[in-house]
């Protein structure tokens, strides 16, 4: 058998290049080197040949001892997953748990209810926004579209800077603001920028202490609410969603859900669940 058909044989690519799991790494590279430092005690060269070909094998297939990849997602805790970017989807930001004062979350599906934001559907089991809030919103949204110094005059009235110096920057991967020079905001696309900035006024009438949220909680409620839209908000036209599963070796399988717009190319929302 020849060296490379060997390494195809060897090799696991759901285990490995950018998929593999540093967690799994480390814990087997441990494994191999107590390993090769007991052989070493009765044979050095015997150790070192062990260790070379146990970091090979890890190389080559991600992990060592069979079943690490699962039992890593079992026993290892979500805090030491996200040491290593393999956070479980829906866990806090914040790996520490600790947050910054004012700027932690919390319910915003009681939060969006309490405001008269959403409400349950009429004809199916799920949330929908309030026919005053849809309108509300929709309107600034057009307002804003059609008006694009309009746009660029609310964004400089929240920001606290001159309008004149702000700058739209547009590229096929987002959609950005600069201020003399210096990006200020960056959304996934245009449609996003109008959806956010004519949500941010429209959230302030409907909730009281908006503003004192914390910009994480406002985020995650801004965020959240383009789940509601069923038009582009760039271009009026129909959205479509698309789910993909991505498997995970340190967590459970993710889920991926997008919904875009295929008439101007606009992603509208992203988001990721177990």
């Amino acid at each position: 058998m020849s060296l490379e058909s060997l390494h195809a044989r060897l090799r696991q690519p759901e285990y490995t290049g950018e998929n593999r799991c540093l967690p799994c790494t480390i814990v087997n590279a441990i494994i191999s080197l107590a390993l090769a430092t007991a052989i070493a005690l009765w044979r050095p060269l015997a150790g070192a040949l062990a260790f070379g070909i146990f970091i090979t094998l890890i190389y080559l297939r991600g992990y060592l001892v069979p079943g690490t990849p699962e039992l890593t997602t079992r026993y290892l805790p979500p805090r030491v997953l996200a040491w290593f970017g393999k956070e479980p989807p829906g866990a806090h930001p914040d790996a520490t748990g600790e947050t910054d004062a004012g700027d932690a979350g919390g319910d915003t599906e009681a939060l969006l209810r309490s405001a008269g934001v959403v409400e349950d559907c009429p004809d199916e089991d799920d949330l929908c926004l309030t026919e005053a809030f849809e309108s509300a919103w929709w309107g600034r949204i057009r307002t804003l579209r059609e008006a694009e110094g309009l746009a660029r005059e609310r964004l400089a009235a929240s920001l606290g800077v001159d309008a004149d110096a702000l700058a739209f920057e547009r590229t096929e991967s987002h959609f950005a603001v600069r201020y003399e020079g210096d990006r200020v905001g960056r959304w996934p696309s245009r449609a996003v920028f109008y959806a956010d900035l004519a949500a941010e006024p429209t959230l302030a009438e409907w909730i009281d202490g908006w503003a004192g949220l914390g910009d994480r909680w406002r985020t995650e409620v801004l965020a959240g609410l383009r789940v509601f839209l069923d038009a582009c908000p760039a271009c009026d036209a129909d959205l479509e969603t698309v789910e993909s599963v991505r498997e995970s070796c340190c967590a459970d399988d993710v889920v991926t859900v997008s919904v875009d717009c295929p008439a101007c190319g606009s992603r509208v929302f992203a988001g990721s669940h177990a």
